[in-house]
């Protein structure tokens, strides 16, 4: 017979009874802030502020650098806290706490971010803000799988997909206008009001009444070295899933990180406000046109893999994103005829060129939103159900990773190639750093093939009688 501990999570599932669109949405609306903040700060808001601080010829390192020093501190700090959050006893819960101190933090250290001046103090900033983000993020990952039965894993995910998409769609708007008017302060202050808004919808509304498993360790070294000793034969596929997560996310971070530069130096090279201005502006474009695909195909996504498997979505994703970036490796030319152009520049009053850059984004927002909702099903269906804290925090190893990987391989290849003269017509590092990103999603797709799907998992006695 199971112990008390052990069933502790199917009793936190079946705490809401039956799981609506209702309480789906609410489970999902700290994502919301998330997308908000890590997609709108990287793409929208840090390059043209490190620019102004650093010059042209030094943004892409410059860049790189920022966001490879900070984002590190996400792959060993996040699943530390998940892996202690699993083993936290409570009254007010064992996710709660580190949600709302996170939460909080993140929003204090996003204010100070709009009164610094120099480049070390936003590199110091920016490592401090990555702390706090992660501290609360890791918990509330064990949140979902916790309240929910398995039968609805795959419906959370499309959940999931849709409250991070969602709150990058909003952040892209919001952040749009704020920028193109060169309000980065106030940008920064709307994302901390958001934090603080969802973190106390969740921590309020939100059920946390797991407790630990018996069996987990809870000595230092468990939380510590033992959080990143996954042993391969019993989780390869798990393993391999990772590896898979990490190239196709590079891609995606890579186009998202570098879309501005290129509008920037491709579509309004010069320097004035109103250039950047406008480059701010189809980076919006772009960004908003992904975020709107993605958002509408994750539920569909969801249920197809409910039905067909996850790992055939997750090739769909790759090739998809794949096709997307390799149109940008050819941006330079006219590919698309102008049917499809003419009607976009018009009505956005953007050249034909960047019209068809704007086209090639649908394939990568299709992709994306398949590649959101289906992969953190697929990790919830190949992990252990007492350590969702741990695994779900180990995996951003490949989601911070992979943008740590991206900016320091791309950034000085960027600044290099540029430096160089034209490639294909553009200036030379677009096009080679593109086809960096096209190769990543690629062999992100390849890595996926190994993997061994489980047969959907039956629900448990318990919690059907729960329900």
């Amino acid at each position: 017979m199971a112990s008390a501990d052990a069933m502790a999570p199917a009793r936190a599932r079946a705490a809401w009874g039956s799981v609506g669109v209702g309480r789906l949405t609410l489970l999902s609306i700290y994502w919301v802030a998330i997308g908000w903040l890590w997609n709108a700060l990287g793409a929208q808001v840090l390059p043209p502020i490190i620019t102004k601080m650093v010059g042209q010829a030094h943004q892409g390192t410059a860049l790189s650098v920022l966001e490879g020093f900070g984002t590190l501190v996400a792959v060993i700090w996040q699943p530390v806290v998940g892996a202690v959050s699993d083993r936290t006893r409570l009254r007010w819960g064992r996710r709660r706490p580190y949600i709302t101190g996170g939460a909080l933090g993140s929003s204090l250290f996003l204010v100070i971010m709009a009164f610094v001046g120099a480049y070390f103090w936003l590199l110091l900033v920016y490592f401090l803000l990555q702390v706090a983000s992660n501290t609360a993020q890791a918990p509330y990952q064990g949140l979902g799988p916790e309240a929910i039965p398995e039968k609805d894993h795959g419906r959370f995910g499309a959940f999931y997909g849709m409250g991070n998409l969602l709150g990058t769609l909003i952040g892209f708007v919001v952040t749009g206008i704020f920028t193109s008017h060169g309000r980065y302060d106030l940008a920064l202050y709307a994302m901390a009001a958001m934090l603080v808004v969802s973190m106390v919808l969740t921590v309020t509304l939100v059920p946390d009444r797991g407790t630990p498993d018996a069996s987990l360790r809870r000595g230092l070294g468990a939380i510590t070295l033992g959080t990143f000793t996954i042993s391969p034969r019993k989780y390869g596929s798990f393993l391999w899933l990772m590896g898979s997560r990490l190239l196709i996310l590079m891609g995606v971070v890579g186009l998202e990180t570098y879309a501005q530069f290129f509008f920037k130096d491709v579509f309004y090279p010069g320097s004035g406000t109103v250039l950047t201005n406008h480059a701010n502006g189809a980076t919006s474009y772009l960004l908003a046109i992904i975020a709107l695909l993605a958002i509408a195909v994750c539920y569909p996504a969801a249920r197809i893999s409910d039905r067909w498997g996850r790992k055939p979505m997750v090739v769909v994703c790759g090739i998809l994103g794949a096709i997307g970036a390799l149109g940008l490796v050819f941006a330079h030319y006219a590919i698309l005829p102008s049917a499809m152009t003419a009607p976009v520049a018009s009505l956005l009053h953007i050249p034909r060129g960047l019209a068809q850059v704007l086209w090639f984004g649908v394939p990568i927002g299709v992709g994306v939103g398949c590649f959101l909702t289906v992969d953190w099903a697929f990790m919830v269906d190949l992990i252990p159900p007492a350590e969702f804290g741990r695994f779900l925090g180990f995996s951003n190893i490949a989601t911070a990773g992979a943008g740590i990987i991206a900016r320091f391989i791309a950034g000085p290849i960027l600044d290099h190639f540029d430096a160089g003269g034209h490639i294909l017509g553009e200036l030379g590092g677009y096009p080679v750093v593109f086809g960096m990103f096209v190769v990543y999603f690629v062999v992100g797709t390849f890595l996926v093939l190994p993997v061994v799907e489980p047969k959907r998992r039956r629900r448990r006695p318990v919690v059907e009688a729960a329900a």
